[in-house]
């Protein structure tokens, strides 16, 4: 008997763990790719990819940029559009005025827009993972 409720809990661990595999892998990454200086503005590259089992109708974030001396430099929103499951889309926003040097990070302050099936995504900020390649940090 005791071998039998010890050969359960082990399945049952295994299962456990699957489960919280299978909720980590829905996810919403959001990557901050390239910033490049455009006329009077920074330019930035996000590549965003869908890992939720349903489509994104909509996206969007308030982002605030911080200048080098950590002072709030500008607020921008952003809307990343409609985003099929599984797929990877690339979006491009001109923000702050000057060259991307006086930008030193770009904080997203806020989900303005999470839906799914026309309805919102519950917790939409738990599934964001948000990464920055380029010489400006990327936060929540």
């Amino acid at each position: 008997m005791k071998k039998i409720l010890v050969s359960c809990l082990i399945a049952l661990a295994g299962l456990a763990g699957l489960s919280a595999q299978a909720q980590s892998a829905e996810a919403i990454t959001v990557q901050l790719n390239t910033a490049e200086t455009a006329g009077d503005a920074c330019r930035l590259t996000f590549v965003i990819k869908n890992d939720l089992a349903a489509g994104l109708d909509a996206l969007g974030f308030d982002l605030v940029t911080f200048d080098p001396s950590e002072g709030v430099s500008g607020y921008a929103a952003v809307n990343f559009g409609t985003i099929p499951p599984g797929k990877t889309v690339v979006r491009q926003y001109d923000v702050g005025n000057g060259a991307c040097t006086g930008i030193s990070r770009v904080l997203l302050n806020e989900v303005r827009v999470c839906e799914a099936d026309k309805a919102a995504v519950a917790n939409c900020l738990s599934k964001l993972s948000i990464s920055s390649r380029s010489d400006i940090d990327f936060i929540m």
